[in-house]
């Protein structure tokens, strides 16, 4: 299946309990980290301080994320002189959308099915932790909904 024919929802339901668990977890504090973010045509790029480690995570992140959200284009960009790192997210037509709508209000997009956590998995506590973050994270760009 191409990315384009890929269905625009996160699928957490391809890890174990445990790894969603771990990755809800790690991503707040993963963009807790954001310095600026980027709106672009297609999606976009978030910008991380260039310390040790984070490399490291985005492509943790990245590693994870491609496997529940395969329609995800992800960039990963390493400027010279310990410059802004940055990870485009990027994609076909609705992508921008989705994470505008989903990172604006988690709980709704879960709610709509747009990411499937898995029946019976209780993530609440990672849900009420992450949404505020992401949503102040996708507002750095500007981008309201209301």
């Amino acid at each position: 299946m191409k990315n384009e024919d890929q269905p625009i929802i996160c699928d957490l339901t391809v890890f174990s309990p445990a790894t969603r668990k771990e990755m809800a977890a790690k991503v707040p504090g993963l963009f807790e980290k954001v310095q600026t973010v980027h709106e672009l045509s297609d999606g976009f790029e978030f910008q991380f301080p260039n310390e040790p480690g984070m490399f490291l995570a985005l492509a943790d992140f990245v590693e994870h994320e491609r496997q529940c959200c395969p329609f995800f284009h992800f960039t990963l960009r390493v400027p010279p002189n310990a410059g802004l790192l940055s990870l485009r997210m990027t994609g076909g037509e609705g992508v921008k959308a989705y994470v505008e709508a989903t990172w604006q209000d988690l709980r709704r997009a879960v709610s709509r099915q747009l990411v499937q956590t898995g029946q019976g998995d209780d993530l609440d506590e990672a849900i009420t932790r992450a949404a505020p973050i992401l949503a102040s994270t996708i507002n750095k760009a500007g981008v309201s909904l209301e």
